[in-house]
């Protein structure tokens, strides 16, 4: 962006500017290319004269083919006078005083010939017009002179076969394997286990979404007799009858009625522990997950 220049750039005025302020003019066809091309914020200074010796150097801020459009405020420049100019006239992109000294008027191109130049030493920028030297090395040029990625790891001594050996196996969260490896496909629905020994081997029969699911809780036990030290320690109420009057008696006689305040006997039972049928809520076990990958280096 800025001051462009150009070999060669002489051409015929086909269609020249308007008058003194005029702006816009053509050029012989096809003879356009030989000016600068001209992107947003750059121009060129350019040079009109004809048969006599007359001359104006305007400044040119944009080009399409054959067309060109002055400046506002580019007629006239350098010292010369804005004429009127007819076709037949020529045009040339030529050296002027202007553009050498806005070329060799700027800050960086004096902030770098300010510099003492010194073996293994690059000049760089500091700031807007400031520039220093930093240290080159050997090492350092053979680097600069790799043309890719590739030929810089070599350098490096960092080729991705020496940092990454073949048959390396290692996990992804991708859906496939990337550039450069191939898909482990022996280990499907897996967990992974860390251990502290040695590593690449596995075990296990129950695959992991099995596993890690939504557990139902139930069985039961053997059918049980309780035995008498199993049954809670209880008493039995014992009446006593006697023979006398009527009704019937626990010897069978024809009459007896009950005397005095029942009994109990000494009791029986443990209160040991038996076994009963069980139900129980669900256990769910199925686990966030993310599914990786694994690929081997090629």
């Amino acid at each position: 962006m800025g001051l462009k220049f150009s070999n060669f750039g002489k051409a015929i005025v086909s269609s020249a500017p308007s008058g003194t302020s005029g702006l816009s003019f053509t050029v012989e066809p096809s003879k356009g290319v030989l000016f600068p091309l001209l992107g947003t914020g750059d121009y060129f200074y350019g040079i009109f004269k004809d048969a006599s010796g007359n001359r104006e150097i305007v400044k040119v801020e944009a080009r399409g083919a054959d067309t060109f459009t002055i400046a506002a405020g580019g007629r006239g420049l350098d010292e010369t006078a804005a004429r009127t100019w007819a076709a037949g006239d020529y045009f040339v992109a030529g050296i002027t005083h202007k553009a050498l000294e806005e070329s060799l008027s700027n800050p960086n191109l004096f902030a770098l010939a300010a510099l003492a130049s010194s073996i293994d030493k690059l000049p760089y920028f500091t700031g807007i017009g400031s520039a220093a030297l930093t240290g080159l090395s050997t090492f350092s040029r053979t680097l600069l002179d790799d043309e890719d990625a590739a030929a810089a790891r070599a350098t490096l001594g960092a080729a991705a076969a020496s940092i990454i050996p073949a048959g390396t196996i290692m996990s992804f969260f991708q859906a496939v394997a990337p550039v450069g490896w191939t898909q482990v496909t022996a280990h499907d629905n897996k967990a992974m286990r860390v251990v502290g020994g040695t590593g690449g081997g596995g075990g296990g029969s129950v695959a992991f979404t099995t596993a890690f699911a939504s557990q139902g809780v139930s069985g039961s036990n053997s059918a049980t007799t309780l035995t008498m030290a199993q049954i809670p320690w209880h008493t039995h109420t014992l009446p006593v009858y006697n023979t006398v009057g009527a009704g019937i008696n626990p010897s069978g006689g024809g009459g007896g009625s009950i005397q005095g305040t029942p009994s109990t006997d000494g009791g029986v039972g443990g209160g040991g522990a038996h076994n009963h049928t069980f139900t129980g809520t669900a256990i769910n076990l199925a686990v966030q997950y993310i599914d990786m990958i694994l690929a081997s280096k090629n």
